[in-house]
């Protein structure tokens, strides 16, 4: 039995504004998601999938609009009779008005089922020798435990080969801005039974093996970088399960473009010319395509002499977007200096001294970060130079 996996679309979401793209641009990333969408269906059709697995965020509930709603009816109408299960997420969750619900009066295709309980329900698919169990997030979100939930699903309808649909938080590896829905461990997951999970919510490719080794449970990450914290390579999986319950995985990448970071230093740098050469080294290293998206954050420290040219530091055209955050630079101040009583400078002496304390008194380092940031931003407001943003990535 085959299927494709894919999730975390975030069809007509916002785009990073990190990533510093003017609108056009946007418009075209947000434009290329769908044809991620279409691509993913295509590889299904291609490989004779049997199964299109979804589990959750394929939208963005609050700027969904009609046009994105009907292009997903007709491209899953177009991979028929592949059978497509979608167990709504976070993002995408059961609330008035949603297109998943039949009032709304979409029309979704035959071959495509959506989970609509807040209950796990099961579907058999006897052609196939399998059975798919999902379950949908309504508003923003369940968070009891898998395990709590799993004690009312009823395992006598599952057939030999099972399929576990699944939005949540894998305990250990959740990102610090992710919310945390439907949570659950790997021994509670494998304690179900299933012979694979289909995972969404985690944007990046990670997968759950039992004790034997064996492949259990996937990720299958976002389908296209939006933003700093989805770089690299993202993938459509597809799946292969074998009458013994051996799952193989291949991953896809269907994308028209990466998100790449990189960091570039500049401390020992002369002038702009030298700092160009730099990021350009630095982009080159990370192999980046003339189609991607690559954000570069300066390091180090910058010299005085050296007054940072972003807008000739970004005009690097090989690339389909380039911005250069300089926000990590230290500027060349030696504070323990500054911070003498000086009468040439005694208002950014007193400054520097009392910020000195207020930083040997942090009670974090994050606290420590705010008031080091603080002493650059007065410093160059006393200098009168231009302020530039720190830490703003």
């Amino acid at each position: 039995m085959k299927f494709v996996q894919f999730s975390d679309v975030h069809l007509d979401s916002t785009i990073s504004g990190a990533l510093n793209l003017p609108s056009q641009k946007r418009e075209t990333l947000q434009r290329e998601l769908r044809t991620a969408v279409r691509r993913a269906c295509d590889l299904a059709s291609k490989h004779s999938a049997d199964l299109i697995l979804i589990p959750g965020d394929l939208f963005d509930y609050e700027s969904l609009d009609e046009e994105t709603s009907s292009f997903l009816v007709q491209t899953f109408a177009e991979v028929g009779p592949i059978k497509i299960f979608i167990a709504p997420g976070n993002h995408d969750s059961l609330r008035p008005r949603n297109p998943y619900l039949d009032i709304t009066g979409l029309g979704w295709p035959k071959n495509v089922h959506i989970f609509t309980s807040q209950e796990f329900q099961t579907v058999y698919l006897s052609d196939i020798g399998c059975s798919v169990t999902g379950i949908a997030h309504a508003h923003r979100g369940i968070t009891d435990r898998l395990s709590t939930l799993a004690e009312r699903m009823n395992i006598s309808e599952r057939a030999n080969i099972s399929i576990l649909l699944l939005h949540g938080s894998r305990d250990g590896y959740r990102p610090s801005e992710k919310e945390n829905v439907l949570p659950f461990s790997d021994d509670e997951l494998l304690a179900l039974g299933f012979t694979y999970a289909a995972l969404g919510h985690y944007h990046s490719f990670a997968q759950i093996t039992d004790a034997s080794g064996r492949i259990r449970a996937a990720y299958s990450g976002c389908i296209q970088g939006r933003a700093l914290d989805e770089t690299g390579e993202k993938y459509v999986l597809l799946g292969c399960i074998d009458s013994d319950g051996k799952v193989e995985l291949e991953r896809f990448e269907v994308a028209e473009r990466r998100v790449l970071a990189v960091e570039v230093s500049v401390t020992d740098a002369k002038d702009n010319e030298a700092i160009f050469e730099r990021i350009r080294s630095g982009i080159e290293s990370v192999s980046a395509r003339p189609q991607d998206i690559v954000h570069v954050s300066l390091t180090g420290v910058l010299s005085k002499s050296v007054a940072l040219d972003i807008s000739k530091l970004e005009s690097i055209e090989d690339y389909f977007h380039v911005t250069v955050s300089s926000s990590g630079v230290e500027p060349d101040y030696n504070l323990e200096e500054l911070a003498r009583k000086s009468a040439a400078s005694p208002v950014k002496s007193a400054f520097v001294r009392r910020m000195l304390e207020l930083s040997n008194q942090a009670a974090s380092p994050e606290e420590k970060r705010i008031v080091r940031d603080a002493i650059y931003y007065g410093l160059q407001a006393l200098e009168g130079r231009k302020l530039e943003p720190r830490n703003a990535d």
